[in-house]
């Protein structure tokens, strides 16, 4: 098919940076060919571009179709050597994704970067846990400043969680992953505490009051809008003069006041302050049917709740929140200065090792390219004609600086994209730097070499029938804007059938929207429309697999070549936002209907049967010491161990680990003499066999391919199975080797959602269920777009503390004395933003899935009340819809349905009862009346209230350690502490010999220290760090625990009052346990008469004479502030443990010793009975 007017005009223009903006099914990768084909057939060498990609895939499809492109000129042109060496080129040509252009780029300069030639790469898992222990050891250090550093102190009681870092770790974490997309981070470091010192006048002149003034003055215009159009229908002359004199004062008063905040938002803080509509009149009374006065009521209620949320937005002046700000100032400041600290401490770390990770490369070739004296940006600038960049829209500000330095400050760079299908922000792309292009780079009209920058669009799609493209149309005139998109769907952006793609008739047909009642369904609110519950996931799921049955044994047709064919199943996707969760259940539902079917993403394939039972048999084969693996091979089908059988074998010896379980019982049982044979046997060829060939010995002995014959879907398990070989395969191709490094490697693959996508899966003809995201650059002749009734996920924009690229950071004012915390100014805009920004987002996810389709788009929705949900959209409904309404009605679903509900709307809007499409009306049953007297014994009956419910809250038993603060945890483990749960089933030291220890570790870590101490030797630092190695050289603690202990804090316990008490006690105890039964009002507010099981492990406990003391180690962070709120938290558990001590020692334990080891604080407890 020839080239468009467009299409020739982006493949042909030169001269300065090119700008394509092409719409999804617009031929963006025919005419990145062809603009490089055309180079070409002028003289140029394929290896004078540079091609750079999103994905792997994408780079090898690429190549892929040069090669064909060239091959059809050679084919034409046979004698052509010149042809026929671009081919070989071709091959060697950079053409590849960021990650490896800058790989090679570095390679060639490690000399100028300062690191070592023979880096290694290594992946994020590997460098997060380099990162983690950096920081484990900076937090350190800084901990050792607390008392003389104001800033320390404010970061810890600011962004701390008091019992451990965790929290703040994680913070600063965060913070430093997101900053690996500013092509400056220390810059932008930088720059955010400069802005910290800056003096503002009003609280509104701040960046963070400026956002938060622009986006209320943009609800108030809104608002004033709506209610002067509704103002203007109620006046006019036909209207009926009751509703007049009910609803006039009203709209009156809104409109007013609507005006007055918009006006006042562009004032000044306390000028939008004073003008928030406080108290609203009473809303007159209407009972006519006049269908105006619904609308008035939904705008009125919802300007009040608009109105609601200014009451709550301006609630302090501008004095107030800028002494907000300044208070917090220091612990920012610290914090900003930790991340920049740890960037420095990381890279030192990791230059000491030899390696880099992904970010790394893209900043030292960035700082290479920046740097002027090498002179090395020119000299690779004028290796490349041209810098070719797919997927611009997915770019980070990093590359796009990479991008612009590489070809010529960007005057030779073609960038290719489509804005709207932006779907990557949480991999920190940022779409506003192809945006900012976009909206001011002119048109280019004509392919004349042009040295100014321009726009090219490509609007034409060739992919889907005119069906598809009117439904996507109508939906994104009307939901995308600048202010929730971030983008204006106008003509420039609307989708257009592509000449020449002619479709034949009969194929196609209207896109449905198809809102499915749960079986359940009753009278309840609307609220459980968003409740992912699995019954109403298998409702949806299953109305789908009929459809497609029906659509199958009707022969539905699709296009296939400009003519039709009756649909198989391999024409089928399903598309889901979210499909991790909820896969397994559309698989079960396809199942039922005998429909096959494959999933390329979201946990079917790590989740099945078959692969966790290889992977698990991998793991014991590789240490049968694991109970968990060697537990779930003995129950899975390859091996068939019954409940009463594991029950069997734990029972031959339960102090043990399960394996030497296990082997006992082998003496006596058949099954287990058995399997330990055939493990045996692995076990011995393993070490001279690759996992490849191991995997095939077991799937050979163990009879696996038979067995999943048996299974439902066996011929999908049987190619995951192959699937898994085949990544064996991969494996060791890459030069790796051993089964623990596999298996961690496939972990690592699980939690990247990195699922198998191959052409043996695809070209089944099977329904494939795929997520969105992955759905993107595919297409399907027919489309189900399902489960869209799932609530955008919002719940990280509710964090203590939000970043955001230009707005910085912001976090919560720590009230210590009032025990209160608040968000400032700066957290409630930038929550404010990311908000916006998250949803716009899913505007472009639902543009990516409304596009994939070639024939038919059915889209799904289950909700409790249709026709309820349908009529309060219908009152707030506006053409186009308002952001604001869009941002209430926060799903997919109610932004279809807010469309479909629109006059000419080509969507076809369908309600489906739970009973099916065919479902009949039935009468109800007639109801007998009751006989006289049986009312009123009735009612009592059932308004009976049971007596003792107080009682059905206790719990059965409660471990002391959860009496920490006011209310117990009614889901109190066992007595057996953590330290000895972890000696019966740790993980290998081996596996676990990288990891971090995480606060509770490292508790645990001191704790068991300060159980087997020598007191003779606790007086120096040398002398703990003595009985720390016998401690490890023992085996009671592992090196990561001996690392993590500090003598110093168990020297200042000795050296503390109570440590000279315990030393020199007439007896001491060290991990004291108890289980004793004690009444519940001892521990609760509850009547006298129950009893609870109270479980628990006391630090230490001394004798001094007749009154004992019990000592309680806390490892907390604590300063002056928050050393009384601690103590008082820990109190209950404090004294749970001195009215056990009491009952189990026979002797009155009179006074509880808190005692904080990172800061040497105490504090005591009066653990005296109350007379």
């Amino acid at each position: 098919m020839p080239l468009t007017d467009h299409q020739e005009l982006a493949a042909e223009s030169r001269g300065g940076a090119r700008l394509v903006s092409a719409a999804a099914g617009s031929g963006k990768t025919k005419v990145l060919v062809e603009r490089l084909m055309r180079y070409v057939d002028r003289g140029a060498d394929i290896d004078q571009f540079l091609v750079i990609t999103y994905t792997r895939a994408a780079a090898a499809e690429l190549r892929s179709r040069i090669l064909s492109a060239l091959g059809e000129r050679i084919a034409a042109d046979p004698m052509n050597r010149r042809l026929r060496r671009q081919t070989e080129l071709c091959c060697r040509a950079s053409i590849g994704t960021i990650d490896s252009i800058c790989g090679r780029f570095l390679r060639e300069n490690t000399h100028l970067a300062g690191i070592s030639p023979d880096y290694r790469v290594i992946e994020p898992d590997r460098s997060d846990e380099i990162c983690a222990r950096v920081l484990d050891k900076l937090l350190e250090e800084l901990y050792e400043t607390i008392e003389e550093d104001a800033g320390v102190r404010a970061l810890v009681d600011s962004f701390g969680s008091g019992d451990n870092d965790d929290k703040l770790s994680a913070l600063v974490l965060r913070l430093y992953k997101s900053l690996q997309s500013h092509a400056d981070p220390d810059a932008w470091l930088a720059e955010q505490r400069e802005r910290l010192t800056d003096a503002w006048n009003d609280a509104g002149d701040t960046p963070w009051g400026q956002y938060l003034l622009s986006r209320t003055r943009s609800q108030a215009q809104y608002w004033a809008e709506r209610i002067e159009e509704l103002r203007l229908r109620l006046d006019e002359p036909d209207r009926d003069a009751k509703i007049k004199k009910a609803y006039t004062n009203n709209l009156d008063f809104a409109g007013d006041a609507a005006r007055d905040m918009a006006r006042a938002a562009a004032l000044g803080w306390d000028k939008a302050r004073l003008a928030c509509p406080g108290s609203f009149p009473r809303r007159g009374i209407y009972k006519g049917d006049d269908p105006l006065a619904q609308r008035i009521i939904a705008v009125w209620t919802g300007f009040k709740d608009t109105a609601a949320k200014w009451q709550e937005l301006f609630a302090n002046d501008s004095d107030a929140l800028l002494r907000d700000l300044a208070v917090n100032t220091p612990a920012v400041d610290a914090l900003l200065a930790l991340t920049q600290k740890l960037g420095a401490a990381f890279a030192a770390e990791k230059k000491r090792q030899g390696v880099c990770d992904f970010s790394d490369q893209e900043h030292l070739v960035l700082k290479l390219l920046t740097d002027s004296s090498n002179g090395l940006a020119a000299a690779l600038s004028s290796r490349y004609t041209e810098v070719l960049v797919d997927e611009y829209q997915d770019v980070n500000a990093c590359q796009d600086a990479l991008f612009r330095l590489l070809s010529d400050n960007g005057r030779k760079l073609f960038m290719v994209g489509d804005v709207k299908q932006s779907i990557y922000r949480f991999r920190l792309a940022d779409p506003t730097i192809f945006l900012k292009k976009y909206e001011t780079w002119p048109d280019i009209e004509t392919a004349e070499p042009c040295e100014e920058p321009g726009r090219i669009l490509l609007r034409e799609n060739f992919r889907s029938r005119p069906e598809v493209l009117e439904s996507a149309n109508h939906v994104f005139r009307n939901i995308m804007s600048r202010e929730l998109g971030e983008l204006e769907y106008d003509e420039a952006a609307a989708l257009r059938p592509g000449p020449g793609r002619d479709f034949p008739e009969g194929g196609g047909a209207p896109t449905e929207f198809c809102i499915l009642t749960p079986p359940d369904s009753g009278n309840d609110e609307d609220e459980a429309e968003n409740d992912e519950r699995p019954d109403k996931v298998l409702h949806e799921a299953r109305y789908i697999a009929s459809r497609i049955r029906r659509m199958v044994d009707e022969r539905t047709p699709v296009t296939e070549d400009k003519t039709l064919r009756p649909c198989t199943y391999g024409d089928f996707a399903i598309l889901l936002r979210s499909n991790k969760a909820v896969t397994p259940r559309y698989r079960a539902a396809l199942a039922e209907q005998g429909i096959p079917s494959v999933s390329q993403q979201g946990g079917g394939f790590f989740r099945s049967t078959e692969i966790t039972s290889l992977l698990a048999l991998l793991g014991v084969i590789d240490n049968p010491h694991q109970d968990v693996p060697l537990i779930a091979v003995l129950r899975s089908p390859l091996f068939g161990f019954t409940p009463d059988e594991l029950s069997a074998i734990r029972a031959a010896d339960r102090n043990s680990d399960y394996y030497t379980a296990l082997c006992l019982r082998a003496k006596e049982d058949e099954h287990c003499a058995a399997f330990l044979a055939e493990l045996e046997s692995y076990r011995e060829i393993a070490p001279d066999l690759s996992i490849e060939a191991l995997l095939a010995r077991i799937c050979d002995k163990a009879g696996v391919f038979a067995l999943l014959a048996a299974m439902p879907d066996g011929a999908a398990r049987r190619e995951n199975v192959c699937q898994l070989i085949e990544f064996a395969r991969q494996f060791e191709q890459d030069g790796y080797r051993g089964v623990f490094r596999f298996i961690r490697w496939m972990k690592q693959l699980d939690e990247h959602g990195k699922e198998p996508r191959t052409g043996a899966l695809e070209s089944r003809n099977a329904v494939q269920i795929i997520s969105i995201h992955h759905s993107k650059g595919l297409e399907y002749p027919i489309v189900f777009l399902a489960d869209t009734a799932h609530k955008i996920n919002l719940q990280d924009r509710n964090s203590d503390v939000l970043i955001h690229p230009s707005l910085g950071i912001g976090g919560r004012v720590i009230d210590s004395s009032r025990g209160i915390s608040y968000p400032t100014i700066a957290l409630r805009a930038i929550s404010a933003k990311l908000t916006q920004e998250s949803l716009s987002e899913e505007m472009r996810v639902l543009y990516v899935a409304m596009t994939r389709p070639k024939d038919r788009l059915i889209i799904t929705a289950t909700w409790k009340t249709p026709e309820k949900t349908l009529d309060a959209l219908r009152d707030d409904l506006t053409a186009p819809i308002a952001p604001q309404l869009l941002e209430k009605s926060a799903s997919l679903s109610r932004w279809i349905a807010l469309a479909a509900l629109l006059p000419d709307s080509p969507i076809k809007m369908r309600i489906i009862p739970a009973s099916g499409e065919s479902a009949s009306e039935t009468a109800p049953p007639e109801i007998e009346p009751a006989e006289p007297g049986e009312s009123a014994a009735l009612s009592e009956a059932l308004t009976w209230e049971y007596p003792y419910r107080w009682a059905e809250e206790l719990p059965s038993k409660i471990t002391a350690s959860a009496l920490e603060g006011t209310d117990a945890d009614p889901d109190a483990q066992s007595i057996a502490p953590e330290a000895q749960r972890r000696r019966l089933f740790r993980r290998p030291v081996f596996g676990a010999k990288d990891a971090p220890l995480t606060g509770t570790a490292r508790g645990i870590a001191v704790h068991t220290v300060l159980q087997f101490i020598d007191y003779s030797c606790v007086s120096t630092p040398e002398q703990v760090r003595g009985e720390i190695e016998r401690l490890k050289n023992a085996e009671h603690i592992t090196p990561a625990q001996a690392a993590a202990v500090e003598p110093k804090a168990i020297c200042k316990l000795f050296a503390s009052s109570i440590g000279q008490r315990i030393l020199h006690a007439d007896e001491v105890w060290r991990e004291l346990r108890f289980s004793l039964l004690t009444g519940a009002e001892t521990v609760f507010d509850a009547p006298a008469g129950e009893e609870v099981l109270l479980q628990g492990v006391a630090d230490c406990c001394i004798r001094e004479g007749d009154a004992l003391t019990v000592v309680d180690y806390k490892t907390d962070y604590v300063t002056a502030k928050t050393l009384a709120v601690r103590a008082s938290e820990y109190a209950p558990q404090v004294r749970a443990y001195a009215a056990a001590l009491t009952r189990l020692l026979g002797k009155p334990v009179r006074e509880g010793v808190l005692f904080f080891l990172r800061t040497g604080e105490s504090v005591s407890i009066d653990c005296r009975a109350k007379k």
